[in-house]
């Protein structure tokens, strides 16, 4: 099956995608760095610190990387052969981005507020605000791993081919 757009075209998407990804998952592995060190210091000014990075790592890469990497992948797979729903690698991807981004935002951002919000004292939510970007850094290495593996096969709502449409006809 052929590209739906030209060489140059689908190579920017692909940089671009690549870039923003690689982006967000840099700022996840920092947010892990910092969630990690505010839940173990008894500096209190450094747990403060830390919390109000992760705010603002947030605010500058995580959000707009997030939904970056979210519009290039789906331009992508609606501009090649991959399509959005044909491979189950390409459909995985789709999935952990959307709850990556769920959770980020309902869980993890929520605990960051909430640990902000208490000044100088520990933050009991400290343990999952460190798992949270734990498993989101999971996600982006098995999102990474995906699209160089390629596995899984089809999906059985890949689209059918003139073809075989012609020949049930």
């Amino acid at each position: 099956m052929a590209s739906r757009v030209g060489k140059r075209t689908r190579q920017t998407l692909v940089f671009l995608h690549v870039v923003v990804s690689l982006g967000w998952m840099g700022a996840g592995a920092a947010n892990v760095v910092l969630t990690s060190t505010a839940a173990v210091t008894d500096d209190v000014e450094l747990r403060r610190s830390c919390y109000l990075l992760v705010s603002t790592v947030d605010l500058w890469l995580v959000i707009p990387g997030a939904f970056l990497a979210l519009a290039s992948g789906v331009a992508l797979s609606l501009v090649t052969p991959w399509g959005l729903v044909t491979y189950w690698w390409v459909l995985v991807k789709l999935v952990l981005t959307v709850v990556v981004i769920l959770y980020s935002t309902f869980f993890v951002g929520v605990w960051v507020e909430e640990s902000i919000a208490l000044g100088t004292a520990p933050s009991p939510v400290a343990g999952p605000l460190v798992v949270g970007p734990v498993v989101s850094l999971a996600a982006f290495l098995l999102m990474t791993w995906a699209s160089v593996a390629k596995p899984w096969g089809r999906t059985p709502w890949r689209r059918r081919t003139a073809t075989r449409v012609l020949a049930r006809a």
